[in-house]
């Protein structure tokens, strides 16, 4: 596969509309998130080129929704994405692995797969989904959520919606466990954002409950 095609498919995402959350800069977060994890794990050219193509293309089809909404975007990107790849002349063999990437991609698929660029790919959405940004993130996905809501405690099973941002947070966020990374450099980063977040949380809740 042409490496040169990531570089273009880069300068051609930024036209596309995004929710904040899941933005052009998501996307560049995330594909950077694959570079780094592609070297450590000194994948061959072709997966890494790959799972590069996924991370730029994996949120497209991200749309506008309301927190009460749960957004199923994943056949949408792997469509658009489909349209992308195709006008750069890749073979139907390598178009079609990028988009079982992107199908692949969620933070609540579980893949019993071989393919390392699939595990790439989560790995870097998740790290993405996991510390300072990952709350900026939710804090921005939508304006109409409350922030914390005292009567409505934190769901034990995350299902897709939230009705505050800090139940989502307890309920999403904290519920990415390092051990459940698919690279050992993806769990190190991952245990050192977990402690992050959860000491937010904590001093968010004093601070609510108007403690020193």
């Amino acid at each position: 596969m042409d490496s040169n095609v990531v570089e273009k498919i880069k300068s051609e995402i930024g036209y596309l509309t995004f929710l904040s959350s899941h933005d052009y800069y998501h996307l560049i977060r995330v594909y950077n998130n694959v570079v780094m994890l592609c070297s450590v794990e000194n994948l061959p050219k072709d997966v890494a080129t790959t799972s590069m193509l996924a991370a730029l293309l994996h949120d497209v089809g991200h749309k506008k929704v309301s927190y009460t909404s749960r957004n199923e975007h994943e056949q949408e990107s792997a469509n658009i994405a489909k349209e992308l790849l195709a006008k750069h002349g890749l073979l139907q063999e390598d178009i079609e692995n990028v988009l079982n990437c992107i199908r692949n991609h969620r933070v609540s698929v579980h893949v019993d797969s071989d393919s390392m660029a699939i595990r790439v790919l989560q790995d870097a959405d998740r790290l993405d989904a996991l510390g300072a940004i990952a709350i900026a993130r939710t804090f921005s996905y939508d304006s109409n959520r409350p922030i914390y809501l005292p009567s409505e405690p934190p769901k034990d099973t995350y299902d897709g919606i939230s009705l505050s941002s800090i139940n989502h947070i307890i309920e999403k966020v904290l519920k990415l466990m390092p051990d459940t990374f698919n690279t050992a450099l993806a769990q190190k980063i991952a245990r050192k954002r977990l402690i992050y977040v959860q000491g937010f949380v904590d001093e968010f809740i004093k601070e609510w409950n108007g403690e020193r």
